[in-house]
């Protein structure tokens, strides 16, 4: 990761066994910076959680609520429970790694660009904005303020 992110209330540590079973389950790759993200955090309430977002009218910033993780004992909270209830809302080639602080989802897209999926979206209008080319640069980007979470050291 170009920045390492901190995060609190993540799932229990996670396995690469873990990740490729998910894969597996699902018929899916995951980019090597969000394994890597994974492996580090497994998801969890970032300190940094502010970032701007562009086309979506009277809304220029956003902010991560959790991004999601595995084996969470908030059902929620997880990749692949996302994943199976929004795949039908969602665009094709999207997967869900975070939630803001209302419905909307920061997905990642089979190329790796990380996308905001607004899930209020007026009929007619983009319901789906760029945020990033990939992760890293998402994650290097994003901004806290004084509503951000605190992550103490130990």
């Amino acid at each position: 990761m170009a920045q390492r992110m901190r995060t609190t209330e993540g799932g229990p540590p996670l396995s690469n066994a873990e990740l490729d079973s998910f894969e597996h389950r699902y018929g899916l790759r995951l980019p090597p910076p969000l394994r890597d993200f994974l492996l580090a955090t497994n998801g969890g309430r970032p300190e940094r959680d502010l970032f701007k977002l562009q086309g979506v009218p009277g809304n220029p910033f956003g902010r991560i609520h959790f991004f999601f993780g595995l084996n969470d004992p908030v059902e929620s909270c997880n990749l692949d429970w996302n994943l199976e209830v929004f795949r039908d809302r969602l665009p094709p080639g999207l997967l869900p790694i975070a939630t803001t602080e209302g419905a909307d989802k920061v997905c990642l897209s089979v190329t790796g660009q990380v996308l905001y999926w607004d899930a209020h979206a007026r009929p007619g209008t983009a319901s789906v904005h760029l945020l990033a080319e990939d992760l890293d640069s998402f994650l290097s980007a994003l901004q806290s303020d004084a509503l951000s979470p605190i992550v103490l050291e130990s």
